[in-house]
């Protein structure tokens, strides 16, 4: 008797804590009424692969923001540091570059500027949200400076590959991207020890130091790949519009980080998965496409984000008041 009222707590702990399986569920019934409605242009593949490639430059951003967001802090420079790559691409291929050098240069760039940000966060000690507002606004500034605020052309063969390639002439290169990205942060953050004082950072920094955990370090490292990673987004942009500009990216900070809210993450840390996220990332992506099939114009779309975006919050925090008071 005892070992099945075990076994029924169990699943019902499990069922509990498994809210990505809602999220998907969610997703799926968006996708029946999104080719219902929108037959037969939905499934089409005119639709089909702008839809996946928007959202894969959205999603290998979310996935290692996800990781920083666990630890209890935030990034929200990812749409500057799209920005300046945007346009740092488009000035490198102009000067004749080499793409792949490019790509390296810019990638390289991504990860300074994340270590910039980490280094502010961790050793000064500023508020990451703060710290990061602000070099949102100096990264886009040193990308309107470079280009004095105008588009540039950006086609080489590599970066165009980047955003608008085929790998077997049937798969989008940047889902490939997206999947490499989710399966790596994925391992990381749910079967790895590094994966383990990310969650315990997030939920008591200050137990974690004692055990041992250099807090300060698994931050910083955070930081510099979130950088990396948003410079490849901005990558993957650029290729798909042919085009630097330093307006690249933004608003997409907000768009991102409410993907990541509606996957499960919580923003003081301590909680969140990466099938939450990539779940988010899905159902917003999902919604935009279905809104813009429907003619909705953009202005509608970003009282829709910020109604869900408040929705979200709201239902989380309604939640945890909810479990305060039973305890």
């Amino acid at each position: 008797m005892a070992e099945n009222a075990n076994a029924g707590i169990s699943k019902k702990r499990h069922f509990k804590i498994n809210n990505t399986a809602i999220l998907f569920i969610i997703l799926a019934g968006m996708f029946i009424i999104a080719s219902y409605v929108g037959r037969p242009f939905f499934f089409s593949k005119l639709n089909l692969i702008p839809m996946i490639n928007n959202l894969s430059f959205i999603g290998v951003v979310a996935a290692v923001l996800t990781m920083v967001m666990v630890t209890g802090e935030i990034d929200f420079s990812i749409g500057g540091n799209i920005g300046l790559t945007a346009c740092l691409t488009a000035l490198l291929l102009e000067r004749g570059l080499p793409g792949w050098l490019v790509v390296v240069i810019v990638l390289a760039t991504g990860a300074a500027m994340g270590a910039f940000n980490g280094m502010v966060v961790t050793v000064i000690g500023v508020n990451s949200m703060i710290a990061t507002i602000g070099t949102m606004f100096i990264w886009r500034g040193i990308g309107y400076t470079l280009t004095n605020g105008e588009s540039i052309l950006a086609m080489n063969p590599v970066i165009d590959y980047i955003g608008r390639g085929f790998v077997f002439k049937v798969i989008p290169f940047p889902i490939v991207l997206l999947v490499v990205v989710f399966t790596i942060t994925y391992i990381v953050m749910h079967h790895s020890k590094w994966g383990r004082k990310i969650y315990a950072i997030g939920s008591n920094p200050l137990a974690s130091f004692l055990s041992g955990i250099n807090v300060k370090k698994v931050k910083f490292i955070g930081f510099l790949i979130c950088g990396m990673t948003a410079s490849l987004g901005g990558l993957i942009l650029t290729s798909l519009t042919a085009v630097g500009m330093p307006q690249h990216g933004q608003g997409l900070e907000l768009l991102i980080i409410s993907s990541i809210i509606l996957g499960g993450t919580v923003l003081g840390g301590g909680k969140g998965t990466i099938l939450g996220t990539l779940a988010g990332v899905f159902i917003l992506s999902v919604l935009y496409n279905f809104l813009t099939i429907m003619n909705i114009y953009y202005f509608y779309m970003q009282i829709v984000q910020g109604t869900i975006l408040i929705l979200i919050v709201s239902t989380y925090e309604m939640k945890q008041t909810m479990i305060r008071r039973r305890t």
